[in-house]
């Protein structure tokens, strides 16, 4: 049987690993199904940033008909860059089962794993106070639903892992020339930092914020944040569809010695409305880098550049 075809990062995980479940006894292994999982990748069918999601672990929990969990299993890193598949053979008892795998678990992320599918979740580890001064791990996230198991039969199936994390890189032009080495400050703040096994963002999170400080050279500013999803809802049956929701992470560049704010506005906002003024649709699907270029002149009124898509804004299209 094979699983749905999404039109995402197809990182088809071959979990390197047997799992030999409570549930498929030794004196029961003759009725026992084999099921593979597989991983691969594809990076040339999306838009990723070059050298970037990095898989150093992959985590998969197995929940059963009742959406009981049953198992765990943890695995890596996988390089997909060699484009060499890991395989998997899992024993498991005829019956029909629900995978959901993540990645990168440690340091920054963490699962609250609960016995029950629909109570499990993921979540950035965020106490909404210090902020984050260094980049997040990449985040990924697969899962199948409905992988059926039948008496002495053997099952392959692909999981295609989704990224959820992106690439935002910064460029200022156009700040005053005798403010050479002078500090500045990008954050980028949002509350999408838990999810549930179905990838829904999980609301009521405090809000947690990325922070650049860098200075100014010849007249320019640049900085880097790998942020987690643009998406208002990145869960499966979503991929594809047009993202109309109302995200509002909001990206900030003030004078960090200072309170002035030189600018402030809506990130998926903005991408969104440099690619409509242009005649094109932001896919957060297949694109995970977003490079943005805030130009000022003389009266500081700023024009904004996306990929290559340049406007410049009236108050709402911030």
């Amino acid at each position: 049987m094979k699983t749905k075809t999404i039109p995402i990062i197809q990182i088809s995980l071959l979990l390197a690993c047997l799992l030999l479940f409570t549930t498929c006894v030794k004196e029961d292994l003759d009725e026992c199904g084999t099921t593979r999982v597989w991983i691969t990748l594809n990076p040339d069918m999306y838009e990723l940033p070059a050298g970037e999601h990095q898989i150093q672990n992959i985590h998969v929990y197995i929940f059963n008909e009742n959406e009981t969990l049953v198992a765990e299993w943890e695995g890596g890193p996988y390089d997909y860059r060699t484009g060499q598949p890991c395989e998997v053979p899992v024993d498991l008892a005829p019956g029909t089962y629900h995978f959901t795998a993540w990645t990168n678990i440690g340091q920054q992320y963490q699962t609250h794993t609960a016995t029950r599918l629909k109570e499990s979740e993921l979540h950035l580890r965020n106490d909404g106070t210090a902020p984050f001064t260094q980049d997040i791990p990449d985040l990924h996230y697969a899962a199948g639903e409905k992988i059926i198991v039948s008496p002495r039969q053997e099952h392959e199936y692909t999981l295609h892992l989704i990224p959820n994390t992106y690439r935002i890189n910064l460029a200022v032009n156009g700040l005053p020339g005798n403010n050479n080495g002078k500090p500045y400050q990008f954050t980028l703040s949002d509350n999408n930092s838990a999810y549930d096994f179905n990838n829904r963002i999980v609301g009521n999170q405090p809000v947690y914020t990325h922070e650049r400080t860098g200075t100014l050279q010849q007249g320019k500013l640049n900085a880097g944040i790998r942020t987690l999803t643009l998406h208002n809802d990145h869960a499966i049956e979503n991929i594809g569809k047009e993202d109309t929701g109302d995200r509002s992470p909001t990206l900030t560049l003030r004078e960090s010695t200072g309170s002035t704010t030189l600018f402030t506005g809506n990130l998926v906002k903005i991408i969104r409305t440099a690619y409509a003024k242009a005649g094109k649709q932001a896919d957060f699907d297949k694109t995970y880098q977003f490079d943005i270029i805030l130009s000022f002149d003389a009266d500081m009124n700023v024009t904004i550049s996306v990929n290559g898509w340049t406007y410049t804004p009236n108050g709402t299209e911030l």
